[in-house]
């Protein structure tokens, strides 16, 4: 997961249509909220290619490289009742069903609630948002100041620090573990299973990324590393580095942890 500034879509495209939308439904009566919500799904539809763009052609949640008609425009609170709620009556954030800041681009693996191949667990996001325990779910958009969310959002940067990467396999693993601060570790242990962030292929080509920057680190070590080093193949090194990290790379995180746990980050940035 890397920092995305949803505040640049402004820049993109013109926003007046969702904007008269988000009017539109606040004005309505509660009974005449959902069909509403059903009838103009186009119009946060038509943003898909710039929420696209603005995220490097990448998933926000994954990282993974997708396809433009691939990507879905998902809600980071769900515009209709929340999933999971264990009988607590919520309508879901239905002011928040046209607001562009609520909008996220989502790889469908991570989005669509399936069972994973290869552990046979149910995983994706959906339409949950839980929260921390004992929070009170919001009622409108002033309230939600007082909600902690689970799941960790790329348009928060200090949630995208809370995840990084096992080496070993390229899995996602929590930043910091139960004993740290059992809060983070639960936001990321809890994102990495409803964002589907540890599905098998990812992992794989995440650990082949690693490798191949782990790699390029140590040539560049030892290239650095003798009495009168050639600049010009250090060069020619850094910049193949700076290729994986690229943002519209895939799993840039990951090889970014990589070079930062050689040394080399302030080299490379």
């Amino acid at each position: 997961m890397r920092y995305i500034d949803k505040r640049q879509l402004v820049r993109l495209v013109d926003l007046t249509d969702i904007n008269n939308a988000k009017a539109e439904i606040a004005a309505l009566p509660e009974a005449q909220r959902s069909n509403f919500i059903d009838s103009n799904g186009g119009r946060w539809s038509a943003l898909k290619t710039q929420l696209w763009t603005l995220g490097n052609m990448k998933c926000w949640y994954s990282e993974a490289v997708m396809q433009r008609q691939e990507g879905h425009v998902e809600h980071y609170r769900p515009k209709k009742k929340p999933h999971g709620l264990n009988g607590e009556q919520h309508p879901g954030y239905w002011w928040r069903s046209f607001d562009w800041m609520n909008f996220r681009i989502s790889h469908p693996t991570s989005n669509v609630r399936i069972t994973d191949y290869l552990t046979g667990v149910v995983v994706g996001k959906g339409a949950y948002f839980p929260l921390r325990e004992g929070c009170v779910r919001a009622q409108d958009e002033a309230s939600e100041r007082a909600e902690e969310p689970v799941l960790l959002d790329p348009a928060v940067r200090g949630d995208c620090r809370l995840l990084c990467f096992d080496t070993n396999d390229g899995k996602p693993i929590p930043t910091f573990t139960e004993d740290q601060n059992e809060w983070k570790n639960k936001r990321a242990v809890d994102s990495i299973a409803y964002y589907h962030l540890d599905e098998g292929t990812w992992n794989y080509l995440r650990k082949d990324l690693m490798d191949d920057v782990s790699r390029l680190c140590e040539r560049l070590i030892e290239e650095a590393d003798v009495a009168e080093p050639d600049l010009t193949r250090c060069d020619d090194l850094i910049d193949e580095l700076i290729g994986y990290i690229d943002e519209h790379q895939p799993f840039t995180a990951a090889c970014i942890q990589v070079i930062k746990e050689k040394g080399l980050l302030e080299v490379v940035t």
